[in-house]
């Protein structure tokens, strides 16, 4: 009896032992499954604002929204979207008129437009990245609604003061592509010393190229269109003060000297504010040096 008593006794330890391996193998291929779904992309459109936004969203953490530049779209961060959903919850969408969001009919927010679509998607609070125009929807967002902004970074934003050298190649594109079609004037954008790539990078010469032959039609700004300005607002740079997240601000050493000059006063007068110069980048820093630019902006980032 003792005998048997022993081996019942022996199997309920191993059967114990079983169960518990079994356990901690389907919690822990769950917490993977649940891992991998959380990082796997996600795309769609949302309706928000009275309009349909396209976005993309990949990773976990905390947000961090990337917001692309005028005649471009989503894509300019190809280099970046990856790479920085591996630490944070990146959200990158198409602004109206651009890429796969809709074209607008009526004056609109860009900045209100960003913050119903942070709403939808359930973001309380973010990180906030914009290139050239795009950073002036993250001001705008930063200003208005400073309780969703935890961190504010401007990447070769202007802030609608357009320098000369800017609005001279716009004024030339604009013609061509009046006179020549869309192809001759994203032609001549993406390659301008200042505002196209600068590295001799072929293909990503050739990607912001075919991003801008496929948004500049629609781009209703650099068409002087009505519905394209921001309505109701005081020039950016009289707000600057206003800001109350803490900033960083990036410009490329080979960026235009107007451009360069207004990116060093941003950084002077928004209270807190970082400025970063990255060398052998002009105005599409995250595509002429995108190691460096992954860098400056993680560094910032974790420091927070």
């Amino acid at each position: 009896m003792g005998q048997r008593r022993d081996r019942i006794g022996l199997l309920r330890v191993i059967e114990s032992l079983c169960w518990r391996q079994t356990t901690q193998v389907l919690l822990t291929v769950g917490l993977w499954a649940g891992l991998a779904q959380a990082q796997a992309p996600a795309a769609g459109l949302a309706e928000v604002n009275g309009t349909k936004l396209y976005y993309e969203m990949a990773g976990i953490g905390h947000p961090l929204v990337l917001i692309h530049g005028g005649g471009a779209d989503r894509r300019v961060w190809d280099g970046n979207f990856e790479e920085l959903a591996k630490h944070f919850r990146v959200i990158r969408y198409d602004l109206r008129g651009a890429g796969k969001s809709e074209v607008p009919q009526t004056k609109y927010s860009n900045r209100e437009d960003l913050y119903a679509l942070l709403r939808h998607l359930k973001v309380d609070k973010a990180y906030v990245l914009g290139l050239s125009r795009g950073g002036g929807v993250v001001f705008d967002l930063a200003v208005s609604h400073p309780e969703m902004v935890d961190a504010l970074i401007l990447v070769s934003s202007n802030l609608s003061t357009l320098p000369k050298v800017y609005h001279d190649m716009i004024a030339s594109a604009q013609k061509a592509g009046r006179e020549e079609g869309i192809r001759r004037a994203a032609e001549i954008w993406s390659s301008d010393p200042y505002q196209g790539p600068v590295q001799p990078n072929l293909p990503a010469r050739q990607k912001v190229y075919e991003i801008m032959r496929e948004n500049l039609a629609t781009f209703l700004y650099f068409w002087d269109s009505p519905i394209a300005s921001e309505p109701g607002q005081r020039p950016r740079s009289e707000r600057l003060k206003e800001i109350k997240a803490p900033t960083l601000v990036i410009s490329g050493n080979l960026d235009g000297e107007e451009p360069r000059a207004n990116y060093v006063r941003w950084a002077k007068e928004i209270p807190g504010a970082k400025i970063v110069h990255v060398p052998g980048a002009a105005h599409l820093v995250n595509v002429d040096q995108p190691k460096e630019f992954m860098r400056i902006v993680m560094e910032f980032l974790q420091s927070l």
